[in-house]
């Protein structure tokens, strides 16, 4: 937890990510007690609301509208005729990594093809989390909740240069979250250190079996220093750090410069986009996203849907909805159907079904994670060189750990404990074929 001064009665810390944000808030008193938004509104039946959607909807007047899942059902309800005039925006986040001179004029493309500043997208964003934040701090204290009593976080990725950090300090000023004339109520904090330092507060067993062995400082009593890696898997980034536990006092140390790529989960969508250009054409996917900008957002969250259930042992098909709009206003576009396009496509791994739906094998679904999965094991390779972190030979035997991937806003935990003693251990990474 951020240590505050006295003058701050509570810490509320945002997560701003590309696909998905939310906040969690606490008060200085109590430290350890921390809250998290779980009451979105609006949300997908069956998936936990504890983040809602970065999506923004401004009115055809550019006036914001709504945030998250309120954002994206109301333009799907929208008529297509009047779809088109609304600025719908998602996965903008992104952009303050890619753009190379990015300034406060920078501008970035709504669903419908119109362009927009990027300072007012992030800027209606933060007020958005601003306002509902002090509502329910208002709730919880049973009377209105004075803004100046708060000390905000926003995490931003490792691989941010400064640029885009300043950007979000100056979204967070245009929001009045914080006035120039007290910057410090305002940190700026890494995404991937802020995940370090929660497991640096963890109860050990929580990460490890620690059988019969006893603990300092809830920490197990070794010999040697523990080592951990986090590794923080995003919509846009891939931020990881090391750190280690000096005991017995429980200090952290950092081992490695926090770092990353932009290897997040939108990589994963991005194939999905290249396979459909390469089965209906380049020209009628630009085409679709701008005629129909509704209905590519429906397509996206169908397929996010499917995503979700991908798993490397998976040996059934996965269905994708196609929206009828995409069917309609394709065969008008070639004059033929989208089973015919299957057909004559020569993408074998993706049939159609009657029903409406792109039928995908599981490999074709795992085809479309490679590029960045193999994106993650490259930069762990160079992190951690074989056979050991340092990179120099060792004699020493070489240790298999298991890593689990989930990608979305979830995060990947990767730990080489000898089984014999439950000491976390140095160790090269493998990544298997299998």
């Amino acid at each position: 937890m951020v240590q505050s001064g006295p003058s701050f009665v509570v810490v509320v810390a945002i997560d701003f990510g590309t696909t998905s944000s939310g906040y969690a808030y606490a008060f200085t008193k109590e430290p350890e007690c921390i809250h998290t938004m779980r009451r979105w509104e609006g949300g997908d039946p069956g998936v936990s609301n504890q983040k809602t959607p970065t999506t923004i909807l401004l009115t055809p007047d550019r006036k914001f509208h709504s945030f998250g899942y309120a954002a994206r059902d109301f333009y799907h309800d929208l008529d297509p005729s009047e779809s088109k005039h609304w600025l719908y925006l998602e996965k903008f986040k992104m952009k303050l990594h890619t753009t190379a001179n990015l300034s406060i004029d920078t501008e970035i493309h709504a669903a419908n093809g119109k362009r927009v500043k990027a300072l007012d997208i992030f800027a209606y964003a933060l007020a958005f989390f601003k306002e509902q934040a002090l509502k329910e701090l208002s709730d919880q204290t049973g009377s209105e909740f004075d803004n100046s009593n708060v000390r905000w976080v926003i995490t931003v990725p490792a691989i941010w240069k400064m640029p885009a950090k300043q950007f979000m300090r100056e979204a967070a000023y245009k929001s009045a979250l914080v006035s120039r004339e007290n910057p410090e109520q305002l940190i700026i904090a890494l995404e991937p250190e802020a995940a370090s330092i929660y497991c640096r507060k963890l109860r050990l067993h929580q990460m490890v079996d620690l059988g019969t062995q006893t603990t300092q400082n809830g920490f197990k009593a070794t010999a040697f220093s523990d080592r951990y890696v986090v590794m923080d898997c995003g919509g846009g980034t891939v931020d990881l750090t090391v750190h280690q536990i000096r005991l017995p006092e429980g200090h952290l140390k950092e081992l490695y410069k926090a770092s990353g790529g932009p290897y997040g989960s939108i990589g994963v969508d991005y194939e999905f986009e290249k396979l459909l250009c390469k089965i209906f054409g380049q020209d009628f996917i630009d085409q679709f996203k701008i005629k129909r900008p509704a209905a590519w957002v429906d397509l996206m969250i169908a397929f996010e849907s499917r995503k979700r259930a991908a798993a490397p042992d998976r040996t059934n098909p996965l269905n994708i909805n196609l929206p009828f709009s995409f069917i309609d206003y394709y065969k008008k576009f070639r004059g033929h159907s989208v089973d015919h396009a299957l057909r004559k496509s020569n993408v074998d791994f993706v049939k159609w079904s009657s029903q409406g739906m792109l039928r995908m094998t599981p490999d074709a679904m795992n085809n479309l994670f490679k590029p960045t999965i193999d994106h993650i094991i490259q930069h762990l390779s160079k992190l951690f060189p074989v056979p050991g972190w340092s990179g120099t030979e060792s004699s020493a035997p070489r240790r298999e750990i298991q890593t689990l991937m989930q990608f979305g806003d979830t995060e990947i935990r990767a730990m080489a404990v000898d089984v014999s003693t439950g000491r976390t251990v140095k160790a090269s990474i493998d990544f298997l074929s299998h």
